[in-house]
């Protein structure tokens, strides 16, 4: 059995732990493969972890590190310092650290709980709350190919994960699938607003654009297709399509976009104080 403790037991906490129950005995093939506790000086959230999750709060952190092998930091990164200083005194060799705490360093981590530690950054996105997350992982270099693979599987159980080696990613990583979801809502409320002032009632337009947008991505991904050939196939010569796709070229929508990811990836920085 693996035991997993959720330091902090907060909404993706609680998206971990559901997708643990369901995903992580479904690819064992087997019933009683995991068990799930949580800590959180909030006791609401720890109740909300066990009616989700199935899982069991705990006292302090000195009981998860006695229980769990397996540690996942899933707190906010301003209290990050004295939940390391407290975690760092009941730490043992045995244990395996998954930070999902954005701008936390690695070398803050070994800093915080000794070099020694074993130690996985991941930064998941939001959509991991209903399962169709992206997360990427990077490995410390005392971290194991068996600790890599199960941080691999904790997190494919809410979506996708892949592992780099290069922590500077994480920068770029933050600004496309972190705060991509930010990007895309914006583009759908944009649209929204312009089918209503195309003539569209309110709730038609709901409809439409959250719709569309669900099934474009799924094409997208079933299909297995370059996203420009799928472009090209609804862009018919002289059509309704190509007309739009030249308004937005016209009003700079490539270079928005690019200017976004630019200004999230520099703020990632700042906050990392890299």
């Amino acid at each position: 059995m693996t035991t997993i403790g959720f330091v902090g037991a907060g909404n993706m906490a609680r998206a971990l732990g559901g997708g643990l129950r369901a995903g992580f005995e479904r690819d064992a093939g087997e019933t009683g493969t995991v068990r799930l506790l949580a800590t959180d000086p909030d006791a609401g959230a720890c109740e909300r972890f066990r009616a989700e999750t199935g899982g069991e709060p705990v006292a302090d952190f000195a009981a998860l590190a006695r229980a769990a092998d397996t540690l996942v930091l899933a707190v906010k990164p301003q209290v990050m310092p004295a939940v390391l200083a407290d975690l760092a005194r009941v730490l043992e060799a045995r244990h395996l650290v998954i930070s999902i705490a954005a701008g936390i360093p690695l070398a803050a981590l070994a800093r915080g709980l000794g070099s020694a530690t074993r130690a996985v950054r991941a930064m998941p996105n939001t959509p991991a709350l209903v399962r169709r997350g992206m997360t990427v992982l990077v490995p410390a270099a005392t971290a194991t190919g068996a600790d890599v693979a199960l941080a691999e599987r904790i997190f494919r159980c809410v979506g996708d994960a892949v592992v780099v080696d290069d922590e500077g990613m994480l920068d770029a990583v933050t600004a496309v699938s972190g705060s991509g979801p930010g990007f895309f809502f914006a583009y759908a409320e944009a649209m929204l607003r312009a089918g209503e002032a195309a003539g569209l009632p309110p709730e038609t337009a709901l409809r439409l654009v959250r719709q569309t947008l669900l099934g474009s991505a799924a094409l997208w991904v079933e299909s297995g297709e370059p996203v420009e050939k799928l472009r090209a196939m609804v862009t018919s010569p002289g059509g309704t399509t190509q007309a739009g796709l030249a308004a937005l070229e016209a009003s700079g929508f490539a270079a928005a976009v690019g200017a976004a990811v630019a200004a999230a990836t520099r703020r990632s920085r700042e906050l990392s104080g890299v």
